[in-house]
């Protein structure tokens, strides 16, 4: 449970971070926007056992690329999905680069609809950029960014091919999260009274965090 908690904490906060900053990077229309743009959200269309086979194969110690461009700054490799304290940034890279452009997709069409009127009243006021970006775009992006959350947690907390695919919950039991442990106590081990425990202790967590974060959008939805 830690674990799983450790991963979807880390994973739902970084794929925040950086989708909300490509949207709106991708925002400014910049010249060749539109190539890169479909290039990133190409990412989470592919299946997620190729992409953590995929990345499996980039972390290899032996013949990774991520090894050898370390190799060649002269900074030195590592087994990354080997060692216990490197195996779940590991994945969590992966989780980010491959869902970070759903979060991007979901703010972009917020940032889309947000009205002009707003700005230009906030400018004529004389609000700087910063902050109409505080009061104005915070605000108003606060529902999107909160239903991107939802949708992101729900996501990462049930993950299970990525890591299996990538790592099979080692090294040990150091990316041992509650789905990996209900599919080995079930299929190894055929102890399923002790499966329907555990799905049922993961469904009370995950209803716990929905109905928190569904309260939160609906409030600021009234509000807005």
């Amino acid at each position: 449970m830690a674990v799983t908690f450790e991963y979807t904490a880390l994973s739902v906060s970084f794929s925040m971070v950086f989708g909300t900053a490509m949207a709106f990077l991708f925002y400014q229309d910049l010249f060749g926007t539109w190539l890169v743009r479909t290039l990133v959200i190409a990412a989470m269309v592919l299946s997620p056992v190729i992409v953590g086979t995929t990345w499996r194969l980039l972390y290899s110690p032996d013949f990774g690329l991520i090894n050898y461009f370390l190799d060649v700054i002269s900074i030195g490799g590592r087994a990354f999905l080997a060692q216990q304290n490197t195996v779940i940034p590991a994945l969590v890279t992966t989780d980010v680069w491959e869902w970070s452009p759903l979060i991007m997709v979901i703010v972009l069409a917020a940032i889309q609809g947000l009205p002009d009127d707003v700005y230009e009243a906030s400018r004529i006021d004389g609000a700087s950029s910063f902050q109409s970006f505080i009061h104005i775009t915070i605000p108003l992006l606060k529902p999107a960014l909160l239903l991107a959350l939802l949708i992101r947690t729900m996501d990462c907390f049930r993950t299970f091919d990525t890591i299996f695919a990538m790592t099979g919950g080692g090294p040990g039991t150091a990316s041992q999260t509650l789905n990996i442990l209900m599919y080995n106590t079930g299929f190894e081990y055929f102890q399923i009274s002790k499966v329907a425990s555990m799905a049922m202790i993961s469904l009370i967590i995950i209803t716990v965090i929905c109905l928190v974060l569904v309260k939160a959008i609906r409030r600021d939805s009234a509000v807005l």
